[in-house]
């Protein structure tokens, strides 16, 4: 196994960035408590939620800029994590983004589904349709992106695609 030795430049670079990724989140983190909580105050003291000793769920609006928000503030610390624990593989990033981004808009979607028509249940279509895309997409990073044991070692199928066009740009270069 080999093992890669950065430099004491390239490291600070890492370092930096990972501060400024981590305030970053934390900024974004502490600007959604705040705005959230004074637009929570706002709804309970301008909007109407408990009518006539009946609570009235679609007047309680205060949640979809706290679930919309939300959406941004998981991907938010996700990119963090990510970079923090040095997940690099694109593929392996990318997966992780659409799988967390689908559980958290079809959180949203759920939501609003339930408060604006709980008699036809609509998020069942994106939840389909969409469930099936990020299905696709693990499986293909499943098969292309990762190792299998061949007679050389392990390699993806992706690592035995480039070696063939390499040995095909070889056997070119040679005639």
């Amino acid at each position: 196994m080999s093992e890669t030795k950065f430099s004491e430049e390239s490291l600070r670079k890492i370092a930096e960035q990972k501060v400024n990724f981590r305030r970053s989140l934390k900024i974004h983190f502490f600007l959604y408590i705040i705005v959230n909580a004074m637009l929570i105050g706002l709804d309970f003291i301008f909007t109407p939620f408990i009518v006539d000793g009946t609570l009235v769920p679609e007047n309680l609006w205060v949640i979809y800029p706290i679930l919309g928000w939300g959406i941004g503030v998981v991907m938010h610390l996700v990119s963090y994590l990510l970079y923090a624990k040095g997940v690099f593989p694109m593929a392996k990033r990318g997966l992780i983004y659409h799988v967390t981004a689908y559980m958290m808009v079809l959180l949203l979607l759920t939501f609003s589904n339930l408060i604006t028509m709980p008699e036809y249940l609509w998020v069942l279509w994106p939840a389909i349709f969409w469930g099936i895309g990020v299905i696709a997409h693990i499986a293909v990073y499943k098969i292309y992106y990762t190792a299998g044991v061949t007679e050389t070692g392990v390699k993806s199928k992706k690592e035995k695609a480039i070696e063939k066009e390499m040995e095909k740009m070889r056997k070119k270069v040679g005639k």
